[in-house]
């Protein structure tokens, strides 16, 4: 089973859905009144906590990238860090504007 998940396009994959899906969940449970995503990322950025809700996200990526090495399935692991470099860039982004 894990042979079959051990491809760094899943994990890629995994690593940009998971963020987002952290994010959503971020939302669920702390701002629900909030339009998501317009009215929620506009609140964020009012109280500039954009950034710190992306690094929270990236963190939870990291944490998924652990358990793939502890069970040695390291191109999913790849696919991760390749993700989360890409989420790094958003965030310098986010961090510029």
């Amino acid at each position: 089973m894990i042979e079959k998940i051990d491809k760094k396009w899943i994990g890629f994959l995994f690593g940009v859905l998971f963020p987002a899906f952290c994010f959503m969940c971020f939302w669920l449970f702390k701002y629900e009144q909030l339009n998501f995503p317009y009215g929620y990322i506009r609140y964020l950025k009012a109280g500039n906590m954009l950034q710190e809700v992306s690094i929270a996200c990236v963190i939870a990526n990291m944490l998924v990238f652990y358990l793939s090495l502890n069970k040695k399935i390291f191109d999913f692991g790849k696919g991760l860090i390749y993700a989360s470099f890409l989420y790094v860039g958003l965030v310098f982004y986010i961090s510029l504007l």
